[in-house]
């Protein structure tokens, strides 16, 4: 049999169907699969990089070589000092050059700094979901989401729907979502 001839999604999507159907789930089963459909793509892949390899060497014998009036290609000046440079200039020139690199150093330093300053810390989770809470039960045992949050932009939908997922995976709430993006109405249990 021909690995290039194999159609990976359709023997995945049969698959598939086939765990559908199991009545009891044996975890050695899917791994055989995994191994083979691996397998099967790593024949494939390595045929497909050996096909591109041939294209390129192809492409390389058709290319032509450059006949004609080419320029040499001259080696680069070489430099002479004009006069010799004392220990004193050397050392004077490092400092200068330490210098520098202590002030770019700093500055990148104070920037960092002022760009954290603007950065507010975050808030402990936990009393996030305490204050959501709380505003869940003051408004009663049913309320929308909308009416939860306080200013409708991602930053704040984030921050209130996050302590949602927490409260309903521990079982103090159950939200419900009619349809996909529509509203959410929070129930207490």
């Amino acid at each position: 049999m021909n690995p290039t001839e194999i159609d990976i999604v359709q023997l995945s999507e049969a698959f598939m169907r086939y765990l559908l159907r199991l009545q009891t789930f044996d975890f050695r089963v899917p791994a055989r699969f995994v191994l083979i459909a691996s397998i099967l793509l790593r024949m494939k892949c390595e045929m497909l990089l050996e096909e591109e390899e041939k294209k390129e060497e192809i492409r390389a014998d058709s290319i032509p070589l450059i006949t004609g009036n080419v320029p040499i290609l001259e080696p680069p000046v070489e430099r002479k000092p004009m006069r010799k440079v004392t220990l004193g200039e050397l050392i004077t020139a490092l400092n200068k050059a330490f210098d520098f690199k202590e002030r770019k150093e700093s500055k990148e330093l104070r920037m960092r700094r002022a760009i954290e300053n603007l950065i507010e810390p975050e808030e402990d989770i936990e009393v996030r979901i305490k204050r959501v809470f709380q505003e869940i039960l003051r408004h009663g045992t049913i309320m929308k989401f909308s009416d939860l949050v306080p200013v409708w932009k991602r930053k704040e939908i984030a921050e209130t729907f996050l302590p949602l997922l927490y409260l309903s995976n521990r079982g103090k709430i159950q939200c419900e979502q009619e349809e996909f993006f529509k509203e959410i109405t929070i129930r207490v249990r």
